[in-house]
């Protein structure tokens, strides 16, 4: 399992607020993307903050072929154990509920990945054969809402409160994070992507570039198609494959 990573400020911020991280371990690689917010020097310390403890609870207690759920459940406290460092981190800072950051990782080896995300950064799969499929639910006033009935699923995309979450790092005292078990295959692409890349590029460009180009060049003609459309925020890309 190879990883391949990208991440850049854009073509409008003063600052990149994104963290991206991804390790190897014996029998898989680890990746994580955060995507900081709450003003620029509180988003890009929330989302340094936020890698590293979640990296550092993955690796002190991760076992060579631990069962997928154990997966699950570790990367689950993997979140909480980076809520709770940014967290302490904005009281001491007194920018309490102004400090916080996404949080989307996946711990990928031969046959299976696991999964979790908090906020809106994302998790797709391009299967080998087959269409690309976003496998995280965003923690969004939108989702919720076109969850509800409310609006349409095209309305997502431009809706006033796209931008607004419900469920960050670092905001409050506990944090909700969901996990998934998914089959992996020979040939088959993760990717994990702040907002910054597909709020810029559609899912079916993200598709076709991911299909037809070589996994070395991905993060870089992805983030350089996201600047191309417009460079609104800052983007961070990670492909896994084998």
């Amino acid at each position: 399992m190879k990883a391949y990573l990208g991440c850049d400020i854009g073509k409008t911020r003063t600052e990149n607020q994104d963290s991206i991280r991804a390790e190897s371990f014996p029998d898989g690689v680890l990746a994580f993307v955060c995507d900081g917010m709450g003003g620029m020097q509180n988003g890009s310390a929330a989302s340094k903050i936020a890698i590293a403890a979640a990296e550092e609870r993955f690796r002190s207690e991760y076992q060579t072929g631990m069962a997928a759920d154990a997966v699950c459940e570790l990367l689950r406290s993997c979140a909480i154990e980076a809520n709770q460092k940014v967290y302490q981190a904005a009281v001491r800072s007194e920018m309490r509920a102004r400090m916080g950051t996404t949080l989307v990782g996946v711990f990928a080896r031969d046959q299976e990945f696991c999964t979790v995300n908090v906020g809106d950064s994302r998790a797709y799969l391009l299967p080998k054969e087959g269409e690309m499929k976003q496998l995280t639910v965003d923690h969004t006033v939108v989702q919720l809402l076109y969850e509800q009935g409310m609006i349409a699923a095209e309305e997502r995309a431009t809706h006033a409160r796209r931008n607004e979450l419900i469920r960050a790092i670092g905001v409050s005292s506990r944090v909700l994070a969901d996990t998934q078990t998914l089959p992996f295959s020979a040939g088959d692409r993760i990717l994990l992507c702040s907002d910054g890349l597909y709020s810029m590029v559609p899912d079916t460009r993200i598709a076709e570039l991911m299909r037809q180009e070589q996994p070395e060049q991905l993060p870089e003609l992805l983030i350089a198609e996201a600047n191309n459309c417009g460079g609104r925020d800052n983007i961070s890309v990670i492909l896994l494959t084998d």
